[in-house]
């Protein structure tokens, strides 16, 4: 009597007969009955305890010649298929018949899989390169706030999990998963794998071009914060634009207008440096008045002729700054004794504080008059207590520049009996 091996090749054998040599003439049907018959096979040769070898050489035999065929079937059976039948059936990791999809030959385009691997992990090695040096960024500006840390999160998530995909056996498994429900067919398995490296690396790209522009955000919250007095914020925000674009020159101005306000002057004279050296002429105009307070009238000087060059434009519309530069310029050449260029400059400061349309920007304007007095006492001339009247009330105690200046003005006035 056949055993049940013996009974399972023969139907295996038959269901393979049937198959015909032309693609166009396989039935669905007649590949299923040679995949379920192997079954059956597999099941018998499980609960044989002995095999006898020919019964090996006849399944050995019949697997090889159903490998042969696998290219006949594979052009009438699409991978989807055969991944919607293993849904179905669930087959075990060793049932390779239900596998013939794999043992198709090489599609064209998989010949150029190892130029897309190549150019894969030299897109993935950047992306990892581009993401360190944006979240560095954010991380060294002392917080990162909600908004930095969503922008670093989540390009980092999306980055690992390709690194996980590239990396692991459960994320390669995972990534083939997604590709069978996407229907995406196996051979553009590389290709995916490249276009989405290069679609985060568009992405991150992107996000670091558009550094700049979040830098110019952050540098308006911190002057909000510094118009509402709020000076723990505004500092923090100032760094955060300074950190995320260096040569944000607005950003290093204002944070050293703030260390000014503390009077914090090592640290106002570093950030208003990086300013001038962006060409910003309020930056000019404010380290050189630092300079000033240190006596160091040349290195002074040499900086607020910088700042007038620059602003001699006629594009130029800040007259604030060019009244700042001119007084300053001023209040040098009173310090060097050189009393006409120094009433020359001082005048021009004044003339421009005058014009209609430059008061309401300026303000500390009896600055100007404080120090024209002061250059016109040392030249003997009775116009002074008419410019001491001007410093007196124009001037404010909330400069601290002015303070020694109004003392000065006061006193001035009451000798005169004004």
């Amino acid at each position: 009597m056949n055993t049940q091996l013996e009974t399972t090749l023969e139907h295996y054998a038959t269901a393979l007969e049937k198959l015909k040599p032309d693609e166009s003439a396989i039935e669905v049907e007649e590949v299923l009955r040679v995949l379920n018959a192997r079954d059956a096979v597999q099941a018998a040769l499980k609960e044989q305890k002995s095999i006898p070898t020919c019964k090996l050489q006849k399944v050995i035999q019949l697997d090889t010649a159903l490998r042969e065929n696998a290219v006949l079937i594979n052009k009438k059976i699409k991978p989807e298929q055969f991944t919607q039948w293993r849904e179905s059936i669930q087959p075990s990791a060793e049932a390779w018949w239900w596998r013939l999809d794999s043992l198709a030959p090489p599609h064209p385009w998989d010949n150029l899989d190892w130029l897309w691997k190549l150019l894969y992990l030299a897109g993935w090695t950047a992306n990892i390169s581009l993401l360190v040096n944006i979240a560095t960024r954010f991380l060294g500006s002392g917080g990162v706030g909600l908004f930095g840390a969503a922008a670093v999160t989540l390009p980092s998530i999306l980055t690992l999990l390709q690194a996980s995909s590239e990396l692991t056996k459960a994320g390669e498994e995972g990534f083939e998963k997604l590709l069978e429900k996407l229907k995406i067919p196996k051979h553009y398995k590389q290709e995916v794998k490249l276009a989405s490296t290069l679609a985060m690396s568009g992405i991150l790209i992107s996000f670091w071009f558009a550094l700049p522009a979040i830098s110019d955000i952050y540098n308006r919250n911190g002057l909000k914060n510094h118009d509402e007095k709020d000076l723990g914020a505004a500092e923090q925000n100032y760094q955060r634009a300074t950190s995320l674009n260096a040569d944000n020159v607005e950003a290093h101005y204002n944070l050293g207008n703030l260390y000014e306000d503390w009077q914090d002057w090592e640290k106002a004279k570093k950030q208003y440096q990086i300013a001038v050296a962006g060409g910003l002429p309020d930056a000019y105009n404010n380290l050189a008045r630092l300079y000033i307070r240190e006596k160091k009238y040349p290195e002074a000087a040499s900086l607020l002729a910088k700042g007038l060059e620059i602003t001699n434009t006629p594009d130029y519309k800040k007259l604030e700054v060019r009244y700042s530069l001119f007084k300053n310029l001023g209040w040098v050449r009173f310090s060097q004794a050189r009393y006409t260029e120094a009433q020359e400059k001082l005048k021009v400061a004044i003339d421009i504080a005058n014009r209609p349309e430059a008061q309401k920007y300026i303000t500390n304007p009896g600055a100007a008059h404080c120090l024209l007095a002061q250059v016109l006492e040392k030249q003997k001339q009775s116009t002074a207590i008419k410019q001491w009247r001007k410093c007196a009330d124009l001037g404010s105690i909330l400069n601290p520049d002015e303070d020694t200046w109004l003392h000065l003005a006061r006193g001035k006035l009451r000798k005169a009996g004004k």
